[in-house]
């Protein structure tokens, strides 16, 4: 069964519960509340990246390297302290550092290794590494969702950023592939990367996906109205890509709704694994 990674927006502007765990008495008591409900991991970011395009407008909004650091470090200070397991979602290599040394033992890079310093601050921490693959900034138009094959494209891309990881001190076997979901992907390469989860666990790599909420789902699903849901209702559809990754034997999603989402890839390992008798 996969692992379970609980979203900790630390952060005024996540595309889903921005502004909602800023205090960081409350992200303390959501982390929390994310490991009484199976979360493996507890996935704290201080900066959102929600990528630019038709659903995000212009995208996240950048800040300093001090004020991710005052807004993170506290709160994983306070986990750690319960052993709880925290990921630090940044792409700054001071970020990194801090946030490790305050306890977290994951990075988790949304920019495919794009700089090599925040590999080298996991590596110098022994910490895991997750490579989440994007483009740019993750803007969901061209040049960035220009692929001969996006399946094709992704891992080589992603590949070759294990290669910069491990160049920088990253062991191979601390190092995790993201396909980055919604990130220069538009829907229907999403979809196809999803189908395609078997590829990029042959990568001999451990594999993480993150589609909980994301705007994907909203297109292939709206309402009877036809208007999008927002990200709150977006737990059916979640439910359904968490259940396809648990199926294809991920190692681990990354999801908001912990307590849902473990119940339905418990539900989805199990059935996935009931012998199929002829038709």
């Amino acid at each position: 069964m996969p692992e379970l990674w609980g979203v900790l927006n630390v952060t005024p502007d996540s595309f889903s519960d921005g502004g909602r765990y800023l205090d960081p008495t409350a992200a303390v008591e959501r982390g929390r509340e994310l490991r009484s409900e199976g979360a493996d991991v507890v996935d704290v970011g201080g900066e959102s990246s929600r990528p630019a395009g038709k659903t995000y407008g212009a995208g996240f909004e950048q800040v300093s390297v001090e004020e991710e650091i005052r807004r993170v470090v506290p709160v994983i200070e306070a986990l750690a302290a319960d052993r709880i397991r925290i990921s630090i979602d940044t792409v700054k290599p001071e970020v990194a550092a801090a946030a490790l040394a305050a306890g977290a033992s994951i990075v988790n890079d949304v920019r495919c290794a794009e700089d090599p310093h925040l590999a080298e601050a996991a590596a110098a921490a022994g910490a895991q590494y997750v490579i989440m693959h994007s483009r740019g900034r993750g803007e969901v138009r061209p040049p960035h969702t220009d692929y001969e094959n996006v399946t094709d494209d992704v891992i080589g891309e992603l590949l070759a950023a294990a290669e910069r990881v491990e160049r920088a001190g990253v062991p191979s076997r601390s190092v995790w592939l993201d396909p980055g979901l919604g990130f220069a992907k538009t829907t229907s390469q999403s979809v196809e990367l999803l189908s395609s989860l078997g590829r990029f666990r042959k990568t001999g790599y451990r594999v993480v996906v993150g589609p909980s909420r994301k705007s994907f789902i909203a297109e292939l699903a709206p309402t009877p109205s036809g208007d999008r849901p927002s990200p709150e209702d977006r737990l059916g559809g979640t439910a359904a890509a968490v259940a396809l990754c648990a199926a294809s034997g991920v190692d681990a999603v990354r999801v908001h709704d912990v307590r849902m989402m473990r119940q339905v890839v418990a539900v989805a390992r199990a059935l996935w694994q009931v012998p199929r008798g002829p038709s």
